[in-house]
């Protein structure tokens, strides 16, 4: 699977609250490489920190679950 639709399927599920700078660009074209040396830094825009509402780190794997309890997932993409 190619980095763009990767980028798409984790938006899938990845809770809406959930913010790297990168959010706030365009998301990434058919063919667009991924950076090899991720280094992003993950917030929560509810709690404009690294740990979400219910003290758990925030983050890619971490928000991606439905099942916790500050979770909201997008309507769709």
């Amino acid at each position: 699977m190619d980095y763009a639709q990767r980028v798409r399927d984790e938006l899938q599920v990845r809770c809406v609250w959930l913010r790297t700078k990168k959010s706030y660009f365009p998301l990434p074209q058919a063919g667009d490489e991924a950076n090899p040396v991720p280094t992003a830094c993950w917030w929560c825009l509810k709690t404009n920190e690294a740990l979400g509402p219910d003290g758990s780190s925030s983050g890619p794997g971490a928000c991606d679950t439905p099942g916790r309890a500050c979770h909201v997932g997008p309507v769709h993409l």
